[in-house]
């Protein structure tokens, strides 16, 4: 289940990391808080919880059933930061209350910057009736002849008693109006119309102000200008920002300052103004390109602020992201910014051809075999010469006794065999000339 905390953007500051509260007292948070009123600190206060918000404390009490309680500012402080635990004790319908064991505001300081510390003597200490008592029995002439010279001073303004009573409040001094005031102008006034005096942050940053510090100016003060009030023993609040910011548009609203002319600065020193304004949100850009720069690649300490984003003069709150146009050191910034030429992209080098590799020495084919001679029947130790049909043996004429397969010699002789059957000399394939069976 998410935490209702976290959705709402009046506590999502303080929902993670900041003391755990049970669902019912979220509920009963969520309830009394107003719009746009922001949780800066929670703390423990006893069996319960105290939440200090821009517009004073809230206390959540009672485990079963939680219920809020709103105390406005300033509060009253008994006691600064103390203790283990860092506790500040505040006086809330004449009870004390100690508060400890924020972790956004682990020592208190918001808290005190939120109040005001009440006097060791004064009345509304717990305790303070009894330490009367104590006087008046420890000092019996001292309070006798107090007590004569108040009948006397009764007498004698009776009539005027009577006046203030018919006059009711009317007769009450008005608060004056010390708005715009520088801060120790208005609390010396305010101390010499027997006011006590308190000093705040007008604005969120909550910065810690005392009453007499130099360079404010007051911007709101409670209670108002005009209201008429018994102002005796009452606390007069003054809000007051720097002379050198603007007042917010409301109380605790958001921090306002006047953008400072920066264009033909430094950038280092652009830096140096802005920090202390608050304006840490800047975002750097090329005058030229318009490319936005990154300070981890580029050292930018010495390039000129071109152009800026609000313009000089102007009020803006501290929220606001600045952007700056930088040139270069030595660069014009209204030179265009040179076109580079691309760099050629390197041909690629011709890979080697590889190197054939060396066949080896063939081996020698082997001499082919002489074709077998034909055998030749031997000749018979007494060959009978043919006879020739015409009568002769040589040339185209017939011979007589002869063998079919014999050589012969001239192709086309005829011849007998021995048998009688006629042979004729055939070519034959092997290239060798045989007798043969002469048909016709």
């Amino acid at each position: 289940m998410s935490d209702p905390l976290a959705d709402d953007p009046r506590t999502i500051e303080v929902a993670p990391g900041e003391v755990s509260l049970s669902d019912g007292h979220k509920q009963a948070l969520l309830r009394e808080l107003k719009a746009g009123e922001a949780v800066r600190a929670v703390y423990h206060d006893g069996w319960g919880y105290a939440v200090l918000t821009g517009k004073g404390l809230v206390l959540l009490r009672n485990l079963l059933a939680p219920k809020a309680t709103r105390v406005a500012r300033p509060l009253r402080i008994l006691r600064r930061s103390y203790g283990m635990f860092d506790a500040v004790e505040i006086l809330v319908a004449g009870k004390p209350h100690k508060l400890h064991g924020s972790k956004l505001d682990p020592k208190g300081k918001l808290l005190e910057a939120a109040g005001e510390l009440l006097p060791p003597d004064s009345a509304l200490r717990p305790g303070g009736g009894r330490r009367t008592a104590t006087w008046v029995r420890r000092h019996p002439v001292s309070m006798a002849v107090a007590a004569a010279s108040m009948l006397v001073a009764g007498v004698n303004g009776a009539g005027q008693t009577d006046a203030v009573a018919r006059g009711g409040t009317d007769h009450a001094p008005t608060v004056p109006d010390l708005r715009g005031a520088s801060l120790t102008t208005a609390a010396g006034e305010a101390r010499r119309a027997s006011w006590r005096v308190a000093a705040a942050d007008a604005s969120s940053a909550l910065r810690t102000v005392t009453a007499y510090r130099a360079g404010w100016r007051v911007c709101f003060q409670n209670p108002s200008p005009g209201e008429r009030t018994g102002h005796y023993g009452r606390t007069l609040t003054l809000y007051a920002v720097p002379e050198t910011e603007p007042c917010p548009s409301r109380l605790d609203g958001t921090r306002r300052v006047v953008m400072p002319d920066l264009v033909g600065e430094r950038h280092d020193a652009a830096w140096r103004e802005l920090a202390p304004l608050g304006l840490d949100s800047v975002t750097r850009f090329h005058a030229h390109t318009g490319q936005r720069l990154d300070e981890r690649r580029t050292s930018l300490a010495d390039w000129r602020v071109c152009r800026q984003q609000p313009e000089a003069g102007i009020e803006v709150p501290v929220t606001t992201r600045v952007d700056l146009w930088l040139t270069p050191e030595g660069a014009s910034c209204t030179e265009p910014s040179p076109t580079p030429k691309p760099t050629p992209k390197p041909k690629p080098k011709p890979k080697p051809k590889p190197e054939p590799k060396s066949k080896p020495n063939p081996e020698p084919e082997p001499e082919p075999e002489p074709k077998p001679q034909p055998k030749t029947n031997p000749s018979p130790k007494s060959t009978p010469k043919p006879r020739s049909e015409s009568g002769s043996g040589t040339g185209s004429g017939t011979a007589s006794g002869v063998g079919f397969g014999q050589f012969c010699s001239p192709v086309g002789a005829t011849a007998t065999t021995s048998d009688g059957r006629p042979a004729k000399c055939f070519m034959g394939k092997d290239g060798a000339a045989r007798w043969g069976y002469r048909s016709g």
